[in-house]
């Protein structure tokens, strides 16, 4: 009577094999074509949510610290990428150009 009963064990792997092998082939048919949208919307959510918070979080501060606000950023981040970089100041406005040594410091020494 005890070949006829099934061990447990075995029909636990059995069992699990099954299920595995079932889900695995499930997975492979899945379309996986839309998801690198859904994924990079989902980015861009995120972004501006902490956008958001870091916005009210600066506000709170600002508030308790009395510091004014810093001006706000007019245009966004892709139109950032595509603006030329300023131009360098004009090479009169360096009064002291020395390459080796920062200007010596003036006034008395302390400490």
């Amino acid at each position: 009577m005890s070949d006829e009963k099934s061990k447990p064990v075995d029909d636990l792997k059995q069992g699990l094999g099954l299920l595995f092998k079932a889900a695995k082939g499930a997975v492979e048919k899945l379309p996986t074509d839309k998801i690198e949208d859904v994924v990079k919307d989902g980015a861009k959510e995120v972004g501006k949510a902490f956008e958001s918070v870091a916005n009210e979080i600066d506000k709170v501060f600002n508030k308790a610290t009395g510091a004014p606000p810093p001006p706000e950023a007019s245009a966004k981040p892709d139109e950032e990428e595509k603006k030329e970089p300023p131009a360098a100041p004009p090479a009169e406005a360096q009064p002291y150009d020395d390459a080796y040594a920062p200007e010596p410091p003036k006034g008395p020494r302390v400490g």
